[in-house]
């Protein structure tokens, strides 16, 4: 990975690394908190709906992005949630499992301003986007193999609210971390252009770039179904394998476990092959994955659940890549948040209808639905190819340009 040459990308993926493992511990062990609370699967799944529901108002946060400087706006950012996740000490009945859910809409609002991929366009030179996308998903899941199962251990040893100070604390290294980087920054998008273009010019740069749109769509596709996940895996735990809804930190393990791989091919597949084609091969995995998970056994799930994890880092490392390529420095906000908007809407409808039908419809049948729709974006991506656009030169390639 290239990109780690840069001391300024170091730092940056040493913070976010920091910040990603108290994430993961906490966010992905408040499904487990809100079923022991309440003992409802569709308790469980509702807090992955608060996750992606932000994203619905997603080219607010894009169109801020792109008006201010990052770094600052990443500083404020995590000097907030390290205060808000602190409000989970106070859970101790089902009463109170909204506040699991406030603090999931928080997260989501966190995942949603697309602040760290602007922030690369600025630091990275374009010839280093692949490497750094995949260095970056790498860590992100990576993290999974260690930060479920050391979540739910705290949460099981102690309680959700030491869980919460252990995140805290990882926000406030990650914020000390970022405040010590020294980024030039493109100059922010001035004021003074008519609301609504402006909060809209990522989808109209989404539409002009063929390649953008296809992979864009193809992800939008998956997650119509995708999100069906979020609760049937807990009905699959339940009533396939007959475990614990602790065991989903067991299979997010696996997952994160098969996404160190997937993020270490997926820059390779990307160089050699080019954005459409690795997307298509993650598609297809993901959908062998869904398939796997029809077979109600230990291994079946775990193997589902490590190609999940194979296959999710390709299509979002190409998608990733093609984003800081082709983009200006000062849309990147708008159209990383278009993007976000289109798959969470998607996401968050098929969330809903997952937490509606996870009594009344055989978990099986939703994870059929899943692999067709893989199968389905696999497709869109290969059939007519979309053209390679030019690549549009960051501050970075200047200044390269200036040194030769």
């Amino acid at each position: 990975m290239t990109a780690l040459r840069h001391p300024l990308f170091r730092r940056l993926l040493a913070g976010e690394a920091v910040s990603s493992f108290g994430d993961s511990a906490l966010y992905l062990s408040l499904g487990i908190w809100a079923k022991d609370l309440t003992g409802s699967d569709s308790a469980a799944g509702l807090v992955f709906l608060f996750l992606a529901l932000p994203g619905l108002v997603a080219p607010l946060y894009g169109h801020l992005v792109d008006r201010v400087r990052r770094r600052p706006l990443l500083i404020a950012m995590y000097g907030t949630m390290a205060l808000v996740v602190l409000s989970l000490t106070l859970v101790d009945s089902a009463d109170q499992v909204w506040i699991l859910y406030a603090v999931a809409l928080a997260y989501g609002v966190t995942f949603s301003v697309p602040a760290h991929g602007a922030l690369l366009k600025d630091i990275l030179p374009s010839a280093e986007a692949t490497s750094a996308r995949a260095a970056l998903i790498t860590v992100r899941q990576g993290v999974r193999i260690a930060s479920p199962v050391a979540g739910a251990g705290i949460y099981l040893a102690f309680d959700g609210g030491a869980l919460a100070v252990v995140d805290a604390v990882t926000f406030v290294v990650a914020l000390v971390v970022l405040a010590s980087l020294k980024v030039v920054e493109s100059e922010p998008e001035p004021a003074g252009q008519p609301f609504l273009p402006a909060v809209t010019a990522g989808f109209r740069h989404l539409r002009r770039v063929p390649l953008l749109s296809r992979l864009t769509l193809a992800l939008t596709l998956l997650m119509a179904t995708a999100g069906l996940m979020d609760t049937a895996v807990f009905a699959a735990i339940d009533r396939g394998l007959e475990q614990p809804a602790a065991f989903f930190g067991v299979l997010t393990t696996v997952q994160g476990a098969g996404s160190v791989i997937g993020g270490l091919l997926a820059g390779m597949l990307v160089r050699r092959l080019g954005e459409a084609s690795s997307a298509s091969i993650g598609y297809a995995i993901f959908a062998l994955g869904a398939g796997i998970f029809l077979v109600p056994s230990l291994g079946s799930f775990l193997a589902g659940a490590a190609l999940y994890g194979l296959a999710i880092p390709i299509f979002d490392i190409a998608l990733g890549t093609a984003q800081q390529l082709y983009v200006p420095a000062r849309l990147q906000g708008r159209v990383g948040a278009a993007i976000d908007m289109l798959s969470s809407t998607a996401q968050s409808a098929s969330i809903t209808a997952g937490a509606a039908l996870v009594g009344l419809v055989d978990y099986r049948i939703m994870y059929a639905l899943i692999a067709l729709t893989a199968l389905t974006c696999t497709a869109l991506i290969l059939v007519r190819p979309a053209p390679v656009p030019e690549i549009v030169p960051s501050i970075a390639d200047e200044r390269i340009v200036s040194q030769a």
